[in-house]
């Protein structure tokens, strides 16, 4: 039996928001225009639907209803949206189950806009030693090029998407595997 629930660290652009044909900056001007003129976000807009690759999302879908991780947004949408406008976006886009298993310690640390995503990943881990060996990490390879100078056992957990591709099955497969091992290596420490 797991101690621990898994963390997966979430990156959007470029894994599950190919900006294709929506993206962030369609999500910003979404918001904005809503609190300008004084009016609910429309959930009937054309963005909600088609802002997440479909199938990415299902892959999503899939490994929360497998591992059942907390979520902590390593995105640089954080930048420019409060919490409850994420989870928003998350629940009108087809994520709820991210928007409602979000760790309450939601996000990673927002060192400056250029820190490198390994770098924020491990301050963030450092503040929660209880996940030290209960994560995963779910990026794009130009975000996570910093985790290549991380140890290679701590490499496996780090799960590298294609830009402009997202996560694809090779992806899906290989974070799989990763919180296989999570969960493996919990049971074996019991």
């Amino acid at each position: 039996m797991r101690t621990t629930r898994p963390i997966l660290f979430l990156d959007f652009d470029d894994v599950i928001c190919l900006n294709q044909p929506y993206g962030g900056y369609d999500v910003l001007n979404a918001f904005s225009q809503a609190s300008r003129d004084g009016t609910p976000i429309n959930a009937k807009d054309a963005l909600w639907p088609r802002l997440f690759n479909k199938r990415a999302t299902q892959y999503l879908q899939q490994v929360n209803e497998e591992f059942a991780p907390n979520y902590v947004l390593s995105t640089s949408w954080r930048w420019f949206f409060e919490r409850d406008q994420l989870a928003q976006t998350l629940e009108l886009a087809g994520l709820s189950f991210v928007a409602q298993n979000l760790h309450q310690d939601w996000t990673t640390p927002q060192i400056s806009r250029d820190a490198q995503r390994a770098v924020e990943i491990r301050r963030w881990l450092s503040n929660h030693p209880e996940s030290a060996n209960a994560w995963v990490a779910l990026d794009d390879e130009l975000s996570g090029t910093g985790f290549s100078t991380w140890p290679w056992d701590k490499q496996n957990f780090v799960v590298l998407c294609q830009e402009g591709v997202g996560l694809q099955d090779p992806e899906y497969q290989c974070l799989r595997e990763a919180f296989a091992l999570r969960i493996g290596s919990q049971d074996r420490s019991r």
